[in-house]
């Protein structure tokens, strides 16, 4: 019964809270300024692999959806796969972006590149985490089966 209610508390934990809110666009507005603006063409390739690297050395805050993915699916993977599907689907928001400068990031090229990296960096990992979730159950139930 014990393990029952903390099933069921896992699961209403997974549906209540969740790890970023689903965001369509990750734009903001400052002041009434746009937020990017576009470049001319012959920056725009070396803007767009500056945003892919800086995506890579600054984008951290993913933690909070893995993390919960994680958890949720030590529980059970199929329930697991509720956080999981839900936080690989959103887009980060804004102010988890960790982008190094501000002057970059209004350039279109670099805020598209840059946004686009850091969604498959937090989907990449809350994927994982949901794998580590599934071969922990698995190796679970293979000792339990064997003994």
């Amino acid at each position: 019964m014990k393990a029952f209610s903390l099933i069921c508390s896992f699961i209403l934990f997974s549906i209540i809270c969740v790890a970023q809110d689903f965001n369509k666009d990750s734009t903001i507005v400052i002041e009434n300024q746009k937020l990017y603006t576009v470049a001319a063409a012959p920056t725009t390739e070396n803007l767009s692999i500056k945003g892919q690297i800086d995506a890579e050395r600054n984008y951290k805050k993913y933690k909070g959806a893995s993390v919960g993915t994680l958890i949720t699916s030590l529980v059970s993977p199929l329930i697991g796969l509720i956080p999981a599907i839900a936080c690989s689907a959103s887009t980060p928001k804004i102010q988890n972006l960790g982008y190094p400068s501000e002057e970059l990031f209004r350039q279109a090229d670099y805020h598209k590149s840059y946004t686009k990296k850091a969604k498959k960096i937090k989907q990449g990992k809350v994927w994982k985490n949901w794998g580590i979730g599934l071969g922990v159950n698995l190796v679970i139930i293979l000792l339990v089966g064997a003994s």
